[in-house]
């Protein structure tokens, strides 16, 4: 099977033998596709170099049957940008996760439009948590874990703003048992209820967005570290020890 100039970006790569590379690729026709890019880490007859920008737009050609597909072209539809300070930690953060959660050729094109939106305002240099909870939830919506913050999973039963909530992934909010005071692992219903609105720009609302899908994402890693949160915290280490 051949597939050409297919719009799509890089997610993750890692170098192959001595001169190619093994790369991740997110398209917005194919889902994620695994690909080995040969002889693309040195120049070609030519003597030009063939490269393959993250965060960057590209047109990506590949060939193969099996699950690993050989990579026969990536022309970038947009000058490469490199990112910095946040932006570039945002980058690394989703591109990890896109890469850990979705998978291959599981075609979500809603979900990529989505994805290209967050990288054109990552690549204006403009980080935006709210987009950024926005794009979690989309993702987790698109893979079947989309979360109802309106009403108790069990029951069904409208949310109170006063009280407090937790959240069981697979089975939704369960009133805390502690109503007294906010617990670790505990919302309040008025956050919620904001969160479910797509209200949660500014406050409390946002504080709980973060900490709600950090808890639920990390459910569905199983386990696996995400070694772009380890890079951020060490960032902020270096930077509060200046």
């Amino acid at each position: 099977m051949r597939i050409e100039a297919e719009p799509g970006f890089l997610l993750h790569s890692t170098p192959y033998r001595d001169t190619s590379l093994l790369v991740d690729l997110y398209t917005a026709n194919h889902g994620r596709v695994r690909c080995v890019a040969r002889g693309f880490r040195k120049p070609n007859k030519q003597g030009i170099n063939r490269s393959i920008f993250p965060y960057t737009e590209h047109h990506f050609s590949w060939q193969g049957r099996g699950e690993l597909k050989t990579l026969t072209k990536a022309d970038g539809i947009q000058a490469p940008v490199f990112l910095k300070q946040e932006c570039l930690f945002t980058g690394l953060y989703i591109n990890e996760l896109f890469y850990r959660l979705l998978q291959e050729q599981d075609i979500h094109q809603y979900l990529y439009q989505q994805y290209q939106r967050f990288m054109a305002v990552l690549c204006a240099a403009q980080p935006d948590e709210v987009r950024l909870r926005q794009l979690e939830m989309t993702l987790l919506e698109e893979l079947g874990y989309g979360l109802v913050l309106d009403c108790e999973g069990q029951t069904g039963t409208a949310l109170i703003p006063s009280k407090f909530y937790q959240y069981i992934p697979e089975q939704g909010l369960v009133m805390s048992a502690n109503q007294r005071e906010a617990v670790p692992g505990s919302y309040s219903g008025a956050d919620l209820m904001s969160i479910a609105a797509g209200e949660f720009s500014q406050g409390s609302a946002q504080t709980t967005a973060k900490q709600l899908l950090r808890s639920v994402i990390n459910f569905y890693l199983g386990g696996r570290q995400l070694h772009s949160r380890e890079l951020y915290r060490q960032h902020l280490q270096s930077q509060s020890s200046v």
